[in-house]
């Protein structure tokens, strides 16, 4: 987590200690939602903040223009997702919403991140 944002780390430098310093190490990551790319720089010994990622499967409910309603399989939560910016992903879910009676046979694998922020992350049927 980077400036409260769940990233994806793309590189790593390290650094050499110095004479009277600490190695350092440089990260180079995008953000999941806003697909920002970051930088940090820290001393080797540091801890980064690493977010908790809920994984779980739905079922999807309807597809409207705004969000796509879904149900959490386990828990039988019902909650709204953002269409996502996966053009290939969009499409199946363009299908799913002209064929309404595949919904049922469909399942979306879905990521929640800290502050109940879901990501669809996979579509696959039965």
């Amino acid at each position: 987590m980077i400036e409260g944002e769940p990233c994806i780390i793309k590189s790593t430098e390290r650094s050499k200690s110095g004479k009277h310093g600490h190695a350092k190490v440089r990260v180079v990551c995008i953000g999941v939602f806003d697909d920002k790319k970051r930088s940090l720089t820290f001393p080797s010994g540091d801890l980064v903040e690493v977010p908790q990622v809920e994984k779980g499967n739905a079922q999807v409910n309807y597809i409207d223009d705004n969000a796509i309603n879904i149900m959490d399989l386990q828990s039988y939560e019902s909650f709204d997702v953002k269409w996502p910016e996966n053009e290939e992903m969009r499409e199946k879910l363009k299908d799913l919403r002209a064929h309404p009676e595949s919904m049922a046979k469909s399942q979306i694998e879905f990521w929640r991140f800290p502050g109940n922020r879901v990501l669809i992350h996979r579509i696959y049927s039965k």
